[in-house]
């Protein structure tokens, strides 16, 4: 008889995720060994959430297989341990804005040192790491409807429309 393999320890990391639905809250099960990056990167077509409340919905869904393709990006808690992991090495700080269809997102990249942005986007993927983060509608700023800071963004390059230097 097969002995079964024990589970791996898991922690509870709450998230925003902005998807086709809009903004959904829930918590994401990661094992304690992998970064939140990594977690997403190997998660396959779906990543599974509890208590999830979805726009709209008065009553919090219990359990949630959301569709990776759907995601446009996801927002860890600022203390969320082993969330995600910078570039490793020497590394330059660069203000960037990821383009989605209705919106941007302005934030800070960490690229390394020597590389430029168009080098280091078609080796990086499907994720990147934003810091310090500001999401608007087209035209928008901060105090318009609709405008939302994040400490950390994840986002899903299968999303984006397309990437820029902002400075």
């Amino acid at each position: 008889m097969a002995v079964p393999l024990p589970m791996p320890a898991l922690r509870q990391v709450p998230a925003e995720i902005f998807c086709t639905l809009g903004w959904i809250y829930g918590t994401l099960h990661t094992p304690t060994h992998q970064s939140l990056l990594d977690f997403l990167t190997l998660s396959g077509a779906s990543i599974k959430l509890t208590r999830v409340r979805v726009p709209q919905e008065p009553d919090l869904l219990g359990f949630l297989d959301l569709r990776r393709d759907s995601i446009s990006l996801i927002a860890p808690p600022r203390d969320a341990t082993g969330a995600a992991a910078g570039a490793h090495g020497a590394v330059n700080t660069r203000d960037i804005a990821c383009l989605f269809e209705e919106s941007i997102l302005r934030g800070s990249l960490e690229v390394p040192v020597g590389l430029r942005l168009s080098d280091y986007l078609r080796q990086e993927g499907p994720y990147l790491v934003l810091r310090h983060c500001m999401l608007t509608p087209f035209g928008a700023t901060l105090n318009s409807p609709g405008a939302k800071t994040l400490d950390l963004a994840i986002v899903n390059l299968e999303q984006v429309v397309g990437v820029s230097e902002t400075s």
